[in-house]
């Protein structure tokens, strides 16, 4: 996803404009271009009840709704834009507008509206009508239309969950309770809804190769190596490539190991990682899920340390949200632009076999070194914990932040009222 759908305003410069209209991304579901004495509210409006997106204000385009240069409108078109909005929208709302200086004179800019639809109090009605985004152009809704925006449960700003639902425990579990099971798992998971009508019964093909080829381009190979290094104690590690390990029509399942040549499940010490791309929610699937599971196998009596569990998840939550799931939605249902997703993060301990090779009940605090958390309190089990990431630190993104915030939340449910993470 281009750096401009999600940076900070303060961060958005001429360079970053002019680098995405060099990409020469035609217009689409949600991307538009508008000439200077264009009136850019009613695609607004249009984006704002479809899928969101990038509106562009004061671009020239070309054939077929490619842009072409940027010209820039002049300076109190941003007001007048906003103006226009708060007056002409029922109810109110504005989405985000930056004004972006774009000639030496300084009296010329260019208007980025970026406008998240999660955010938009849908139906917009503009003077009477409702516009929507019909491919590449803005039309008002027929009555069927208006009818799926009246009646679609997601025409409210979409409510985020307070509780993590995809535990490793529960959802697509990496434990099978025996004697080789990890003993901890680390997850990451990141989710997108889609649109009423734009559900999907399967993924396009193909889009196993686009994940294997994205995922080579991420810090999970690195991470891998270097935890695997420490497992061991040094010297080398050998590591499999991501390998396609089962696929269907709705589901991929990759994974990459630092032991076992056929990546299989490493011997002790080791780790492996597995990502899993699924439509879900239904038949047909109204919902994009990626799931990014680190597992690790730990010597006898030697904790993982707290460094590297945050380092999983540092690493492990942009290749989620920020790489895979974009790439998988634009694949699967044609988005450039999408809503912030749901991000949660998730740790789980294994089953350890009792002296029969039964496997027994663990805790966290036995795999992973928790000493710097501070003094724990109560007497809670802490087998587990999940958390859903923060909105505001996930848009525009701050992940290192949102990690951190979502794991001292986790902390404090397991006890610890001070905790304290390198």
């Amino acid at each position: 996803m281009h750096p401009l759908f999600h940076v900070p305003s303060t961060e958005v410069t001429l360079d970053l404009v002019q680098d995405f209209i060099n990409l020469k991304i035609r217009e689409s579901l949600t991307v538009e271009y508008k000439r200077a004495g264009d009136k850019p509210i009613e695609a607004v409006a249009a984006l704002a009840n479809t899928y969101g997106g990038l509106l562009f204000v004061g671009v020239d385009e070309g054939e077929k709704g490619v842009p072409s240069e940027i010209r820039g409108v002049p300076l109190g078109e941003k007001e007048k834009l906003v103006n226009q909005m708060g007056t002409g929208f029922d109810p109110p709302w504005s989405p985000e507008v930056i004004e972006v200086p774009c000639n030496e004179q300084g009296d010329k800019v260019v208007l980025v509206v970026r406008i998240d639809r999660a955010t938009v109090p849908r139906p917009i009605v503009l003077n009477g009508s409702i516009f929507v985004r019909l491919d590449a152009r803005n039309e008002k809704a027929n009555r069927q239309m208006m009818r799926m925006l009246l009646d679609d449960p997601n025409s409210q700003p979409e409510p985020r969950p307070s509780t993590a639902m995809r535990g490793l425990n529960s959802h697509e579990s990496p434990f099978r309770h025996d004697a080789n099971d990890p003993d901890v798992v680390l997850r990451a998971v990141s989710v997108m809804k889609l649109w009423k009508g734009e559900e999907r019964t399967r993924f396009p093909s193909g889009l196993a190769a686009g994940v294997i080829q994205a995922l080579h381009g991420t810090r999970a190979h690195p991470l891998l190596s270097r935890l695997g290094l420490d497992l061991v104690g040094g010297g080398q590690v050998v590591t499999t490539p991501w390998q396609l390990v089962d696929a269907t029509s709705r589901r991929l399942r990759l994974r990459m190991s630092t032991c076992g040549t056929d990546g299989s499940a490493p011997s002790r010490p080791g780790a492996q990682m597995i990502c899993t791309v699924s439509l879900a929610g239904g038949e047909p699937a109204s919902e994009l899920e990626v799931l990014f599971d680190t597992a690790v196998w730990l010597l006898d009596g030697i904790p993982l340390g707290l460094d590297y569990f945050l380092q999983v998840f540092y690493d492990s939550v942009p290749i989620v949200a920020n790489m895979l799931l974009p790439l998988v939605a634009e694949a699967t249902v044609g988005l450039k632009a999408m809503p912030t997703p749901v991000t949660e993060i998730h740790a789980a301990a294994g089953d350890i076999p009792n002296e029969y090779g039964d496997p027994t009940d663990s805790s966290l605090e036995d795999v992973v070194s928790m000493t710097s958390l501070g003094q724990r309190v109560g007497g809670r089990s802490i087998s587990q914990g999940g958390e859903v990431l923060l909105r505001s630190l996930v848009d525009p993104p701050r992940w290192d932040e949102a990690v951190r915030e979502a794991l001292v939340t986790m902390a404090m449910d397991w006890g610890f009222p001070e905790p304290k993470f390198p």
